[in-house]
């Protein structure tokens, strides 16, 4: 049965997990972990992904990851794969290490990035590694003790302290103590295992991921536009190794009907800024061509190519239009 395709967005955030295959240990000691965190150092600087936080528990991880243009996989193939050669060789290994793929869940950032924070920091807290915040910030293996600036504490070579804390407050100190007092709302010492658990409707979301469905968190128009974004990539009608050619003869195309040269030259209010919104709208709508294929062919940032999009629905809403049908030619 083939996979899902999986649910992204450049540029948006990620709350990645994997676990082990029987929920073995998959870090059996420092090194190990060590070892983990080395190749994600890599992997972030080699992908130009950001990570907010993260956690290692004995047979799985948590993180959160802002990613750009490029797909996670970019990131997680290496990281999953390479590190599951290391433990095969170190340990006498053979097989699988992670259960299936890793699980991801499209966040959108605002609040909700804020409760994902709080809910992978306290994994620790959850699982009983530790018995109080205090003792978290002095846990090892977790994002939270570098957010609070701890001495020793890992992740500064690689976890983006500084934009995480900007969910919680523009001045560092009023951020972390924020920081602070958000994750103390819903703690109580007794009840440490429910320490950090997300609302039934995320945690719907994240068991989702868990089984290989599309999972988004946030709020419903945030979830509806990602869903409706995922359906149209799923009903493509192009290989993406074709979306240059195509793109290049629906240009042709506009740029003959406009009676332009070429559509990178920028303008307003003329045929080359028609022509350039024709050819966005046109290619995103009819030909389902993702905006990320279309602002890296113009090279341009994928924002104005929304845009354009979003120009072109409120033209064709005002007058309908007959579209055209674009192959490959060979």
């Amino acid at each position: 049965m083939p996979r899902m395709r999986r649910l992204e967005s450049p540029g948006s955030l990620h709350h990645i997990m994997a676990h082990s295959v029987e929920h073995k240990d998959m870090f059996r000691n420092d090194e190990d972990r060590h070892e983990f965190l080395s190749r994600l150092e890599k992997g972030l600087k080699k992908t130009g992904f950001q990570c907010y936080t993260w956690t290692l528990m004995d047979n799985h991880y948590h993180m959160l990851i802002r990613a750009n243009h490029l797909k996670l996989e970019k990131l997680m193939r290496g990281l999953n794969g390479g590190y599951a050669q290391y433990y095969n060789r170190k340990y006498g290994k053979r097989g699988y290490l992670f259960q299936d793929r890793f699980k991801s869940a499209l966040c959108q950032d605002q609040n909700y990035a804020a409760q994902l924070i709080k809910y992978i920091n306290l994994n620790p807290l959850r699982a009983g590694k530790v018995k109080s915040l205090e003792q978290l910030t002095d846990y090892t293996w977790c994002g939270h003790g570098y957010l609070l600036n701890q001495r020793g504490a890992l992740g500064e070579t690689f976890q983006n302290r500084i934009v995480s804390l900007s969910r919680f407050g523009q001045e560092e100190i009023e951020a972390m103590d924020n920081y602070l007092k958000f994750l103390e709302e819903n703690y109580v010492k007794e009840k440490s295992k429910q320490a950090g658990k997300l609302p039934i409707t995320e945690s719907i979301e994240i068991s989702k991921s868990c089984k290989g469905w599309p999972a988004v968190i946030g709020d419903p128009d945030y979830v509806t536009s990602s869903l409706q974004r995922y359906c149209s990539d799923m009903n493509r009608k192009h290989r993406e190794v074709d979306y240059h050619p195509i793109l290049v003869n629906i240009a042709e195309w506009v740029c003959k009907k406009h009676k332009i040269d070429d559509l990178f030259k920028r303008g307003r209010q003329n045929s080359r800024s028609k022509a350039r919104i024709e050819f966005c709208h046109h290619s995103h709508r009819d030909e389902l061509i993702p905006p990320s294929a279309i602002a890296k062919y113009l090279k341009i940032t994928i924002g104005p190519v929304l845009r354009m999009i979003d120009i072109g629905d409120c033209i064709e809403k005002d007058k309908p239009t007959a579209t055209r049908k674009f192959t490959v030619t060979t």
